[in-house]
């Protein structure tokens, strides 16, 4: 917990456009301002926004436009996955596969919104599930910065039929969920992400009333099983079964036709990867 008490809030400029972007009082004009503070974070933004993963027809110069073509939301999630994937990005020396780790995330934030398009109406909500998927292990990049030794030392004995959470709870008292959701919470981001990111790895949750978190805990279970894992407990993943779509009102055979897209929308989002060492 005094660990958890020392992460880095947000820096200034993101904590103030999450902050705008929750409130129904703010306007565009008010988030071009806030991003304009931070010209390193304009680039990364700009950056994110010219890639093939959004295929823009033109290329985009400025914030006004880019906030036009895709929205508050967007450039909001936009801005906090440049945020997360720079401050969490151990040293070349990292004792684990760093690019397996982000890869993983970032297949399941796009696995996660493709979800979200079939189950959600609202093209502003989608945007949270990205953002849930890839931060949904930023536990175990806590674990891996504070205890690098024992926590691999722990993954790398994990048997195909061990549970990486049971593990973690026996060794830290907590498991990289719980701590996940601490540092969201910290974050101030919304409950139902932090939910997400709390119960990722639940198959049921009573009383569910969102799909966000039963996308972020089918993504990540596809993605493990499906080319895109972490090498951190992944052992033992299950294929998914009707019991798990059917949490978001779907069928085991409605699968390849939400996610048969995922390796090529993963390649062209690879330009977010590169955004860590920017």
């Amino acid at each position: 917990m005094s660990y958890i008490e020392k992460v880095p809030a947000l820096s200034p400029t993101i904590a103030k456009i999450v902050a705008l972007t929750s409130s129904d009082t703010s306007s565009a004009v008010d988030l071009v301002q806030a991003i304009k503070l931070d010209p390193a974070l304009t680039a990364k933004v700009l950056n994110l926004i010219n890639s093939s993963y959004f295929g823009m027809p033109q290329e985009v110069t400025s914030i006004n436009r880019a906030i036009i073509l895709l929205g508050m939301n967007t450039i909001k999630n936009l801005a906090l996955s440049a945020e997360v994937l720079s401050s969490f990005n151990p040293s070349k020396g990292a004792l684990f596969n760093v690019d397996k780790f982000w890869q993983h995330s970032l297949a399941t934030a796009i696995s996660s919104k493709l979800i979200a398009k079939r189950v959600i109406a609202d093209p502003v909500k989608r945007e949270e599930y990205f953002i849930a998927g890839l931060i949904h292990d930023i536990g175990k990049i806590f674990f891996i910065k504070h205890f690098p030794r024992d926590y691999l030392s722990m993954v790398k004995k994990i048997g195909s039929s061990d549970n990486l959470n049971h593990k973690e709870k026996l060794i830290f008292t907590m498991d990289h969920s719980e701590v996940g959701a601490l540092i969201a919470e910290k974050w101030a981001l919304p409950p139902e992400l932090v939910t997400s990111i709390r119960m990722h790895h639940e198959r049921t949750i009573k009383n569910e009333t969102s799909f966000l978190p039963a996308s972020v805990y089918i993504s990540n279970l596809y993605c493990k099983t499906n080319g895109f894992g972490d090498e951190i407990g992944t052992m033992g993943a299950r294929v998914l079964e009707d019991q798990d779509w059917n949490r978001l009102k779907l069928l085991k055979a409605d699968e390849a036709e939400i996610l048969s897209c995922l390796p090529e929308k993963v390649e062209e989002a690879k330009v977010f990867l590169q955004v860590r060492n920017k």
